[in-house]
């Protein structure tokens, strides 16, 4: 049974999968194994060309031109979709050793190649063969779709002190108009972030964009000198933050967001 919960990218991908599928399961068409081979070869194609634009893969510091030819390969596509412009220094630092998915997938692109070839005397018939060739085809994709995750995730756990530490001196070094306008005498940060996570939201060539969210204990002065009044309230927020490609663990806060509805509850 082929896999059909990928996580594959838009609808298109999704219109592909679907008619693919449709094809190869149809007996009354004597060659659908090789139409379904040319709509899998597709898939895989859009898919790296849509997590990998030319422009993007060609700006990266780690990318050299092929020398057997002038595009940007389908393995570099599939490096950049990956780990965007973060170096293969970075990456194996954090643990990530996805070749053996891109092994597998470029393999399965190069035998879809050849299956899409229709030849006297080489006709795909066999129901079961032509089941468990899409099923390994699809697994394939599945393992691709798993090495962008994967490297992401990791990602995530290696920049998760980072992100705490551009919070909190957003906190000391920028006026935070929602908190700003509940606090008389100033605030700041009172504890640790509680259910913080923290998000890829994308790997260019240039740069990686986090997303950090949960929810921050602030404590609120007000009153004077003489009577000084401290509130503690728990507010919600998410900041997006991003660092250079270069030097991922320098992250530096691009907008936020507090959530001070709680506060009037």
């Amino acid at each position: 049974m082929a896999k059909t919960n990928l996580n594959l990218p838009d609808e298109f991908s999704e219109l592909v999968l679907q008619g693919s599928l449709i094809v190869a399961q149809d007996k009354a068409n004597p060659i659908r194994a090789h139409l379904a081979s040319a709509g899998i070869r597709e898939l895989f194609s859009h898919i790296l060309h849509h997590y990998a634009p030319d422009e993007e893969v060609r700006a990266c510091s780690w990318f050299v031109q092929a020398k057997d030819t002038k595009t940007v390969t389908r393995r570099q596509r599939a490096v950049f979709a990956t780990q965007g412009g973060l170096t293969d220094d970075y990456v194996d630092s954090l643990g990530v050793d996805v070749k053996d998915l891109h092994n597998v997938a470029i393999d399965a692109i190069d035998r879809l190649n050849k299956a899409t070839h229709v030849r006297p005397g080489r006709v795909v018939s066999d129901q079961q063969v032509i089941d468990a060739f899409v099923d390994e085809m699809l697994d394939a994709m599945d393992g691709l779709l798993t090495s962008f995750s994967e490297c992401r995730a990791a990602v995530c756990r290696a920049l998760e002190n980072n992100a705490y530490d551009a919070l909190i001196t957003a906190t000391v070094t920028e006026t935070i108009e929602e908190l700003d306008f509940l606090s008389g005498r100033g605030y700041e940060l009172s504890g640790p972030v509680d259910g913080g996570e923290l998000e890829v939201l994308s790997i260019s060539a240039a740069e990686v964009v986090v997303k950090y969210s949960g929810v921050v204990p602030i404590t609120l002065h007000h009153g004077d000198k003489h009577d000084p009044i401290e509130i503690g309230h728990d507010f919600p927020f998410w900041m997006t933050l991003s660092a250079p490609a270069d030097n991922p663990t320098a992250l530096e806060h691009r907008e936020y967001f507090f959530d001070d509805s709680g506060w009037y509850k």
